[in-house]
């Protein structure tokens, strides 16, 4: 064999290759981009699906987006957090009925990523009986508008005030999902739940004391 003609072998050779590793690389995005994809839906239903079970055993549902104590015991009118009085499980709870809150938080470090948390305590002893804070979803990117793609916050919770006839218990939610930022889209899941129509004969500030914390 020539040395012209072994030159010729390993361009062909390197041009072979160039492609192998050019649809290699495609298919491997390609696939961490599914697998990302997957993690976003699978966060945003799951907190979808806490949100929706316990709200619409929800008594007593709280303004999300107001500042005054009455309606909104968090005092956080940006939509991120939300306290409704609620009898989920009512039967296995000790008290049955109680406060429950959630909030949208922003990652401070890679061990603690933006989430959807949430907590419960019992109206008549809020600082004694209250849990820890428990991640029900990650990549929760409402607050973090470096992630969700859309250059703002989004609030995650609304409370419905044109459907009078409901008597302000639908609370509207919008989640946001985002995994990898840089491998595709944000998910998002809108749903509109109603709560109990029992809230006359509880007090509207049955849970207004939040635990610190």
């Amino acid at each position: 064999m020539t040395l012209a003609e072994l030159a010729v072998t390993m361009m062909i050779l390197g041009i072979v290759l160039t492609i192998i590793f050019g649809v290699l690389f495609s298919v491997q995005r390609s696939w961490g981009r599914e697998q990302d994809r997957s993690t976003n839906n699978d966060q945003a239903r799951l907190a979808v699906e806490e949100l929706d079970r316990e709200i619409r055993s929800g008594n007593l549902l709280y303004d999300p987006q107001s500042t005054d104590i009455t309606q909104n015991p968090t005092g956080d009118a940006s939509g991120m957090q939300l306290v409704i009085y609620t009898q989920t499980n009512a039967t296995t709870r000790n008290p049955g009925n109680r406060c429950v809150q959630w909030k949208v938080t922003t990652a401070t470090d890679a061990t603690k990523p933006d989430s959807l948390q949430r907590r419960d305590w019992s109206s008549t002893d809020p600082v004694n009986t209250v849990g820890g804070w428990r991640i029900i979803a990650e990549d929760v990117v409402n607050n973090d508008a470096a992630k969700n793609g859309l250059g703002t916050t989004l609030p995650a919770f609304t409370l419905d005030h044109t459907q009078s006839s409901f008597g302000d218990r639908i609370i509207k939610i919008d989640i946001l999902v985002n995994h990898n930022p840089s491998s595709g889209k944000t998910v998002e899941i809108l749903d509109s739940v109603t709560g109990r129509n029992t809230e006359f004969g509880y007090p509207n500030t049955v849970c207004n004391v939040v635990p610190p914390g």
